[in-house]
């Protein structure tokens, strides 16, 4: 993503960087749903990730630098889930389905990080905040035009839909944030296709639809 802002790394090659980066989100993000950010150190992500905590200077300078890669890492990953599920689909609705599906899908995989992401993006930076804002905006411009096309497509989107891609990059949210009340009231399955349902319903487009 270009809104995606510059970590100095020690490191020269590139594609180490990316790689050593990646791991070290995943790592850091085991760490902080452990612990929370603020209790975290440095070196509880070092050692989670396998790296000296000397290495892990190598590749970012600070806990804000690993908070953001954890976002960033959280946000890049379903947004490249949604254009996976939607790569040639044509029709503009049926698009606009797979990747509500998709997005909705990720959020109750993901669920254990997306609480984190909401507990945690207080905890950022100013810059790093901006970053991960602009991010997700990325994501919800995405939306704004799948439902632009679907629109034209013929669907009946009610009212005059200004903050349709807001609500269904919002909702979807909720399998994680509420999940310790929705796990115990129906199958994570049932619950995704009833808010996919939902979210469809609420655009104009019916079953029958495409």
């Amino acid at each position: 993503m270009t809104q995606a802002r510059t970590i100095a790394a020690q490191v020269k090659d590139a594609d180490l960087v990316a790689d050593r980066r990646a791991h070290i989100a995943g790592a850091a993000a085991r760490v902080f749903r452990a612990k929370g950010f603020h209790n975290a150190t440095i070196r509880d992500v070092a050692i989670a990730a396998g790296l000296s905590q000397g290495s892990l200077y190598n590749y970012v300078r600070s806990k804000d630098d690993i908070l953001y890669l954890v976002h960033q890492d959280l946000t890049a990953g379903y947004a490249a889930y949604v254009e996976q599920a939607i790569a040639g689909i044509v029709e503009p609705r049926a698009r606009l389905r797979a990747a509500l599906a998709a997005f909705t899908h990720a959020m109750a995989e993901r669920h254990a990080d997306i609480t984190l992401i909401y507990q945690e993006t207080h905890a950022l930076g100013d810059e790093s905040r901006r970053a991960v804002l602009a991010q997700t905006h990325h994501v919800i411009q995405r939306f704004e035009q799948l439902i632009a096309d679907a629109r034209a497509a013929g669907m009946a989107l009610p009212g005059a839909g200004r903050l349709a891609a807001d609500i269904v990059t919002f909702l979807p949210v909720m399998l994680a944030l509420r999940r310790w009340r929705l796990r115990d009231a129906l199958p994570r399955d049932a619950a995704e296709a009833e808010l996919v349902g939902f979210l469809l319903r609420g655009l104009g487009i019916e079953d029958d639809d495409v």
